[in-house]
């Protein structure tokens, strides 16, 4: 039974209406004052969900795992081409391939179990940018690896919906896709406690035009303690130790941050804030030792701490 997460942000600003539905593993929620464009937004969910989960044994991202070539539609062509941008901008540290890890050796989503030494050294074999490759509408694998949009489809989704609605002339929306969050118009979005998951430690205002949140913590999904969290380093295999949680802030490009957050969380402190400083993305970071480090913010967005 895949795994509900609980949404790290809960957007506090009232709308006419809010819907919840169930989509690509999470609660989406969608809060609009126009309530007809609502369905479209989560039909997309689910479009998106048949075609890039590895849960579902018919969805391309399967297929591609399954028989390591396949002709891809044009979203899932693109979702995997800026996946592997993203890949080169953190020397790889955000990698798609972690499947080998995530599905393979840890089994979250199912059978969870925390691996041997001897599992996580032939599950690495397996791991890496250039087992994956596209040319023209094709995707290419490596035998034994397997591709995991975990840490960037729900970004993706989020920015398709988005750029559906303001389409339809929506002025002012909330979409929310567990820590991945899209506003149209003015905003308020509270951040949860890492420590403690049902309080807020503080709240985003913006009134930027588009604006993008995204948050990645070891409280989200673990197997038996926050030592085995699923943000899983590809490079080792081990599951991240320095930060508790990771709220990322743009105008805009939710599956640059999706990707990046789960980037950044399992980087040094020192290597996160310099690659967050270079792609100019707004932060707040809090370290499992409960430091809170932020970054200045741009024009239109304030954050208050409680």
């Amino acid at each position: 039974m895949r795994l509900i997460l609980i949404l790290f942000f809960m957007a506090l600003t009232l709308f006419s209406s809010e819907r919840m539905q169930v989509h690509m593993g999470t609660m989406i929620s969608v809060k609009i004052d126009d309530e007809n464009a609502t369905d479209a937004v989560f039909s997309l969910f689910k479009e998106l969900d048949e075609s890039l989960s590895t849960y579902k044994s018919n969805s391309e991202i399967s297929r591609l795992n399954r028989y390591g070539k396949l002709q891809l539609t044009s979203q899932t062509k693109t979702l995997l081409e800026r996946s592997l941008e993203i890949s080169k901008l953190t020397n790889g540290v955000f990698d798609v391939t972690i499947g080998a890890l995530s599905h393979g050796a840890y089994r979250f989503g199912g059978n969870e179990r925390v691996p041997n030494k001897t599992e996580l050294k032939r599950a690495l074999v397996n791991v890496g940018a250039d087992k994956l490759t596209i040319k023209e509408d094709y995707a290419f694998l490596s035998h034994g690896a397997i591709v995991d949009l975990g840490g960037i489809a729900k970004g993706y989704a989020v920015d398709l919906s988005i750029e559906l609605l303001k389409k339809r002339g929506v002025d002012r929306a909330v979409v929310a896709a567990s820590g991945d969050i899209g506003c149209i118009g003015v905003c308020e979005i509270a951040i949860t406690d890492p420590f403690s998951p049902n309080k807020t430690f503080a709240t985003i205002h913006s009134v930027l035009p588009i604006f993008a949140v995204s948050t990645s913590g070891n409280y989200e999904r673990f197997i038996k303690n926050k030592t085995h969290n699923h943000l899983l380093n590809p490079k080792t295999g081990k599951s991240e130790q320095l930060f508790a949680s990771v709220t990322l802030m743009d105008n805009g490009d939710n599956t640059r941050l999706d990707a990046m957050a789960t980037a950044v969380s399992i980087m040094s402190l020192k290597d996160a804030i310099a690659l967050l400083r270079r792609e100019k993305i707004s932060f707040v970071l809090v370290l499992n030792s409960r430091e809170i480090i932020k970054s200045e913010l741009p024009d239109g967005v304030v954050v208050d701490f409680f």
